[in-house]
């Protein structure tokens, strides 16, 4: 038995990471024409390979067969967003060639693939379940919204990435810091917080957006420090000696102190080809390079906050939870045939992921009055309560800030993709706690669930669950046409459209 479970921890992460290779690499050469907003960064990536910044093409023929990949200008183009994430489908181009739609893509769809491994990774480490983990990985495996965003060159797959890649190595960090003795003294040693802050600088790099989970995640390692001081001090000599409240201050001045300086080199790396080829937007002669940048971000935010241009695919941020319009980015009908690759959601996936991100709220509103209502330990201090708060600040990070600027039309649903991992781990807690698997049920007890422990009552509820899951995933092969853009018969196309924004 115990030879066996030892086989399954290395054969079922294998599996799950080649479903989810399969779902994002199989025929991601079709079709061989860009789609969407591939106009733009696919374009932009190859030039800037040549130059070291993108530059200007002839036309907006979405056509990239033959010479026409290799047709762009020596004139610097006007640019939205940092390099990084057209340094990386840049990447994938020299690797499989720029007049196909594999070589634009599959930097992409390899960084789909390597976030479910770290979302399994992150997993692991919140909860050291293994079932948390493998249900939490399928889960964004076959993940509608997120498998399209790795099958299309676009830049929020890669933000995806990095921010899930931040959050791991933030509770590394944080893991590292509730060891040992009572934090008494401010730690500056913290090689976890450093690649963190590596890792959100390289997403505020592909997108701005990237910067609301570092923020978030900063908050949160502050309140932790807080609550471990807090929590220590086990009298009021203890603490006065301890002086909770000026330790968390300076233990956040020596967390700034190293992450925000870490970031911003991070950041900076990646404008490098930019910085070294005077020809880039805004660049000029006898101008030095930083004042040059500084302007570049000055009209960019200037435009990302003045933008108007209502689009008929634009998604209001509340719907963005349950995908009720998703983008459309390609679309072709025949007489018999329509292709199309729309992130229509697997709806079992995500509204089910939903309901686990409202359960994991009711813990920490729970574990809040409980504090007050005893005058106990400060509700961060317990470990199902600490898991949901990491879960929650990841999802809520790439989700609130857009509800704060809801008057901008120029938003769209596929911007969710950052949520999908948070989503697929709260999918992940819940569904191994209702199971009762190994090491899980600390979330039903944070919840203040009583499971029947008869063994009929569980056998139950882990049937219930292999269930959800194997519908999810017949859910997932029966969508898969419309994620991929593969041509299926119009009756097909129309037995997906569920719902009026679809």
């Amino acid at each position: 038995m115990a030879v066996a479970l030892r086989v399954a921890r290395w054969i079922v992460p294998a599996a799950i990471l080649a479903l989810a290779a399969v779902l994002r690499l199989w025929s991601l050469g079709h079709p061989d024409s860009l789609v969407f907003d591939e106009l733009y960064y696919v374009r932009d990536a190859i030039s800037q390979l040549a130059h070291g910044y993108p530059t200007v093409w002839p036309d907006d023929d979405p056509a990239f067969d033959g010479n026409r990949a290799l047709m762009f200008g020596d004139t610097a183009s006007t640019i939205a967003h940092p390099p990084l994430g057209k340094w990386l489908i840049g990447f994938g181009v020299l690797f499989a060639g720029a007049d196909s739609g594999w070589g634009w893509r599959v930097a992409v769809a390899l960084a789909g693939v390597a976030t479910v491994a770290a979302t399994m990774r992150l997993a692991t480490l919140l909860t050291r379940s293994t079932w948390v983990a493998w249900i939490a990985g399928l889960m964004l495996a076959i993940d509608g919204i997120h498998i399209v965003l790795s099958r299309v060159a676009l830049l929020d797959g890669l933000l995806a990435l990095f921010i899930v890649l931040g959050a791991l190595c933030t509770v590394r960090d944080q893991l590292g810091m509730s060891q040992g003795s009572a934090p008494t003294r401010v730690r500056w040693a913290r090689p976890w917080l450093v690649a963190a802050a590596v890792m959100f600088g390289a997403a505020a790099s592909i997108k701005w957006s990237g910067l609301y989970a570092f923020a978030a995640f900063l908050v949160l390692i502050t309140l932790s420090d807080f609550v471990r001081r807090a929590n220590s001090a086990q009298d009021r000599e203890l603490a006065r000696a301890q002086r909770p409240i000026l330790g968390t201050v300076a233990q956040a001045g020596s967390t700034a102190l190293i992450a925000l300086p870490v970031a911003a080199v991070s950041y900076l790396v990646t404008w490098i080809g930019w910085i070294v080829s005077p020809g880039g937007q805004y660049r000029s002669e006898g101008t030095p390079w930083w004042e040059s940048l500084w302007a570049w971000h000055a009209n960019a935010l200037s435009w990302h906050s003045s933008l108007d241009a209502p689009h008929p695919y634009q998604a209001h941020p509340l719907s963005w939870p349950l995908g009720l319009r998703p983008t459309a980015m390609f679309f072709e009908r025949s007489d018999t045939h329509t292709a199309v690759i729309s992130p229509i959601p697997n709806v079992l996936v995500t509204w089910a992921g939903v309901l686990a991100l409202v359960w994991l709220g009711w813990i920490l509103v729970r574990a809040c009055a409980l504090a007050i209502r005893q005058r106990s330990t400060l509700p961060l201090g317990t470990r199902g309560v600490w898991v949901g708060a990491i879960v929650l600040t990841g999802y809520l990070s790439g989700w609130v800030p857009w509800l704060l600027t809801w008057s901008r039309p120029a938003v769209f649903q596929f911007y969710a993709v950052v949520l999908t991992p948070f989503a697929a781990l709260a999918l992940g807690l819940a569904l191994a706690a209702l199971a009762g698997a190994p090491r899980a049920t600390f979330m039903s007890d944070a919840a203040g669930m009583r499971l029947d422990p008869t063994p009929a009552s569980a056998q139950g509820r882990r049937l219930a669950v292999a269930i959800f899951v194997s519908v999810a995933v017949i859910l997932s092969v029966l969508f898969w046409p419309l994620w991929a853009g593969i041509p299926v018969e119009h009756w097909f196309y129309r037995w997906h459209l569920w719902l009026p924004g679809w």
